[in-house]
């Protein structure tokens, strides 16, 4: 006869009384010994009240505990049993009374071979109170470490959640079957023993109790068979739990040990797995629209959130500040749940304000958290005073580094009295124990602190009297950085360079604000800001780039007077930066001018050379192309004069300058001369461009918008796509934007390309959403009427034209003007409002002959006669004839081809007009599948 075993059935539930083993459909379920007492003291009195006292009695035998610890227990209890889910309810309080099992019981007896199955493991885990957020692939790696290796540590900084992942890697375990699965789980908290001398008794006395068995002697091999031992919180014991672990190991050949420490043991066989925080949104994403709340880091954030305020549901806006905090707080789980914990007295804007305060405003943690994980501070000053005095004093000197960092940058700047081989040495240490964050996915490894221990040893820093002097130390050193990558950007490639100096942002940006500050020095804040405008345009961040700018200049009222080529630099890259931000108007002018003045009177070809540019580019940019022409010729006579070659670069941007003023002045011949020397000069940088950006696509930008008006549409739409495919692969936002405004859009909307336009004006929305530069977004919802014109939707056409020719007037850039107010004109004359389509044109035709801009005339014309066409025939027809003697002088074909059939449908029996349609298509040798040609040819089969 088979022995039996006393079960208890109710719902999905089988539990074993005997052998006190939870079953939900045939699968165990894993929970610590108290809650599986707990509900078997309940479920063997179904129906009954148990006070508390029977209730701890039966879970805590000949203890004394706190009753806030059943509370505990059967919070996790009813968690496990899913009570209250689907309608079903298995335990109640009774108020004042205890705790009643309320579900219907059935109890059995059961063969002991179906009871045994699946086997029991013997374990001490906790239960898991709340879910693990974003830490899904970490388990499985853990655990997979673990089936591959016998002793693997899970090392990371305190707070980012070493003890709660290793935990549940090992509930992962407790499913597995066979040989594969565990016959124990035991875990043993070395977080409160400081004195090795207790370490071998504590583990031992863990595994007993564990077991069942009575005292261990970690010595000889421990009565299990696949057990797995979780040595959790070991960094101050370090040294002799490695001796442990390793004698455990060499005893029991089949155990596994799983550590989590700050650091590394260092013993033998041990795999070390470095957890990170939680991942965070990238700081600049791609794709608009990145889903915030996909990211664990910001859930979190909000579930804790919700959890202090009882609800909560984060708005956009909110949403935005949330992941700059989680970024803020590196993605450590503990600094996120303790800032969560604050939103009710500060609101999460007023939180994200108060972040660099982080220790006085993040001091209230779990009061059941290990005290040194109650507060930020705890959990610091505990990692500090561990510290030897060497790695103490390079933690607090390398704290002044704002961002990345290299071995030789830390050993410049922290290396005072000692020698540098004394500071690497400690740095890789402070790395081994998680204070410091390696980086080795580069050609040169790469290191920083995060942000909280960064606060932290800064405090320190401070408070020792050092801050000022590692600052001036930091500060010299972010000079020669940023002097070495402006040497280097002629002759580098821009995606190396960026990714060799575009993390040293934040270094810049503190070393700016020590050396502009009150203990600082402006000499160095001025060298910095010089030398560091190429790194700001290059990742478009111009209105920061203004704001240093602004207060270099100012600084020189201050102090000593400047060398004039300093002082041209300052001037020019604020003027630069002025016109990409504020607009091309007198206070952009007024510094470059001044710039200008003292380079002739240096008398210095390359400094007027460098002040020359900057004229151009602010005469352009507001509307005088003839006065840009006149400074692109004086610019191109100067770089003569210096002796350089044809291909030399400064004569490869005055032929670009020159080409792109003659395409707005209409002269399209010559712009196309003066456009393929500078693209057959090359693309080589130069530091007289401050605006630093692709030339060579620029110019083939402008080239191929001169294409099309030349009547070589062809050509035009094909240089066009390639301008954009390879503005992508460059990786800039500012010549992306470029590319797309100068020739990507005008020419897919003059050639009739909707899907082109369409994925173009796309890009050019996504990168003027990003990135806030000059008219970018002006011009953007400018086209973006133009598309709807182009493909018949007119209404919306007129109102994204009327809204953004609006913003391109605040932006005060004329150029694209004369063109955006030509669509429309066509949406409104499309909708019958004749006088208003009327003086739109008209204030373009008034505009382009005030300023020169001859490039769009004929085209302007052109519309003007087909809105008075059918009013004032006559006019209509002198509009047209002007338009073609202007497209004809220049060479602009595609207009003269618009122009002769639209005079043609006008008066399709005058053989002039007839003969001016036949020389128009005579003259196209290309672009036949184009709009503009078939409709030609149309017309002269109709007359």
């Amino acid at each position: 006869m088979k022995p039996v075993s006393r079960a208890a059935l109710f719902g999905p539930f089988r539990l074993s009384l005997t052998s006190k083993q939870l079953l939900k459909d045939g699968v165990s379920v894993p929970m610590g010994g108290r809650a599986l007492e707990l509900l078997v003291a309940l479920v063997e009195k179904a129906g009954e009240v148990l006070s508390k006292q029977e209730l701890l009695a039966s879970a805590w035998p000949d203890l004394f505990v706190e009753e806030a610890n059943l509370r505990v227990q059967m919070t996790a209890l009813r968690r496990v049993l899913g009570d209250g889910q689907d309608g079903r309810h298995y335990i109640a309080n009774i108020a004042r009374r205890g705790y009643s099992f309320i579900a219907d019981v059935t109890f059995t007896d059961i063969a002991e071979r179906d009871a045994a199955a699946p086997p029991v493991v013997r374990q001490n885990l906790p239960l898991n109170l709340t879910p693990v957020l974003g830490r899904d692939a970490a388990v499985v790696a853990i655990r997979q470490e673990l089936n591959r290796h016998r002793f693997v540590s899970v090392v990371g900084p305190g707070g980012v959640g070493k003890t709660t992942v290793a935990l549940d890697a090992a509930r992962s375990l407790l499913g597995q079957e066979g040989t594969a699965g565990p016959d124990a789980v035991i875990l043993v908290e070395l977080a409160p023993i400081s004195d090795p001398a207790l370490v071998e008794n504590t583990i031992a006395s863990a595994i007993g109790m564990t077991l069942e068995t009575g005292p261990i002697q970690l010595a000889e091999k421990l009565p299990l068979e696949r057990g797995v031992l979780i040595l959790d919180n070991c960094e101050q014991v370090v040294g002799t739990v490695a001796d442990l672990a390793e004698k455990l190991l060499n005893a029991n050949p089949e155990l596994r040990l799983l550590v989590t420490s700050r650091e590394p043991l260092r013993a033998k066989g041990e795999h070390v797995f470095r957890l990170p925080g939680l991942q965070v949104p990238p700081r600049d994403p791609d794709g608009a629209g990145i889903d915030a709340l996909a990211f664990p880091a910001v859930r979190l954030f909000v579930q804790r959130t919700a959890a202090t305020l009882g609800n909560y549901e984060p708005t956009p806006e909110e949403l935005a500040v949330i992941v700059g905090i989680c970024r803020r707080l590196d993605g450590l789980p503990l600094a996120i749940e303790l800032a969560a914990g604050r939103v009710d007295a500060f609101g999460v804007k007023g939180l994200a304000q108060r972040l660099d305060d982080l220790f006085r405003l993040l001091v209230a943690g779990r009061r059941t958290a290990l005290p040194r994980h109650q507060t930020l501070l705890a959990t610091l000053s505990w990692s500090y005073d561990h510290l030897a005095p060497g790695e103490r004093t390079t933690l607090c000197r390398l704290a002044i580094f704002a961002g990345h960092f290299s071995l030789d940058a830390a050993s410049k700047v922290a290396a005072i009295e000692e020698p540098s081989w004394e500071i690497i040495e400690n740095l890789t240490s402070l790395v081994s124990k998680s204070l410091i964050a390696a980086d080795f996915s580069q050609a040169v490894p790469r290191y920083r602190l995060l942000e909280i221990t960064r606060a932290y040893a800064l405090e320190k820093l401070r408070q020792g009297g050092g801050f000022d002097r590692l600052s001036r130390r930091h500060a010299l050193h972010v000079k020669e950085l940023v002097a070495a990558a402006e040497q280097e950007w002629p002759r580098a490639r821009p995606a190396e360079w960026l990714t060799t100096y575009a993390g040293q942002l934040d270094n810049v940006r503190a070393a700016l604000d020590w050396s502009f500050g009150p203990k600082g020095d402006h000499e160095i804040g001025v060298a910095i800001t010089i030398s560091s405008a190429a790194l700001w345009f290059q990742l478009s961040l111009v209105n920061e780039c203004r704001a240093h700018f602004e207060r270099a200049v100012i600084s020189l009222r201050e102090g000593p007077p400047l060398d004039a080529a300093r002082e041209i630099s300052l001037l020019t890259g604020l003027g630069t930066a002025l016109i990409y931000t504020t607009g091309p108007g007198p206070e952009a002018e007024e510094p470059l001018r001044a710039a200008s003045r003292i380079a002739h009177r240096t008398g210095n070809i390359e400094l007027q050379l460098r002040t020359g540019w900057a004229l151009w580019l602010v005469e352009f940019c507001s509307g005088r192309y003839g006065i840009s022409l006149d400074t692109a010729r004086d610019f191109a006579a100067l770089a003569r004069t210096a002796g350089d070659g044809a291909g030399a670069a400064d004569l490869v941007i005055a032929n670009r300058l020159a080409g792109i003023s003659l395409l707005f002045l209409g002269r399209a011949e010559e712009a196309r001369t003066a456009l393929e020397a500078a693209i057959e000069g090359g693309g080589a940088a130069n530091v007289i461009v401050r605006m630093q950006y692709d030339q060579q696509l620029s110019g083939r930008a402008f080239h191929s918008a001169n294409l099309y008006l030349l009547g070589l549409q062809d050509r035009a739409s094909a240089l066009a796509t390639r301008n954009v495919v390879d503005a992508q692969a460059h990786g800039h936002a500012t010549t992306l934007a470029l590319s797309l405004v100068d020739s990507g859009c005008p020419v897919a909307f003059y050639c009739g390309e909707t899907a082109a336009l369409a994925e173009r004006l796309e890009l050019l929305a996504d990168v003027s959403g990003r990135h806030a530069f000059g008219p970018w977004r002006a011009w953007s919802r400018c086209y973006g009427g133009s598309l709807h014109l182009l493909s018949g939707n007119i209404s919306q056409a007129a109102e994204d034209l009327a809204a953004g020719i609006e913003a391109l007037d605040r932006t005060r850039w004329p150029i694209r003007r004369a063109m955006f107010l030509s669509h429309y004109a066509q949406a409104l004359g499309a909708l019958g409002l004749g006088r208003e389509a009327l003086a739109s044109v008209d204030g373009a035709i008034a505009f382009c002959r005030a300023s020169g801009e001859g490039w769009i005339l004929p085209e302007l014309l052109r519309i003007r006669a087909k809105i008075v066409a059918q009013e004032r025939p006559e006019e209509a027809m002198d509009d047209l004839d002007e338009a073609w003697r202007l497209a004809q002088r220049t060479g602009l074909r595609s207009w003269a081809l618009r122009t002769a059939t639209a005079a043609a449908r006008l008066q399709p029996q005058a053989p002039r007009f007839a003969t001016r349609l036949g020389e128009a298509v005579a003259a196209f040798k290309e672009g036949h599948a184009k709009p503009d040609y078939r409709a030609a040819l149309q017309m002269m089969e109709r007359i």
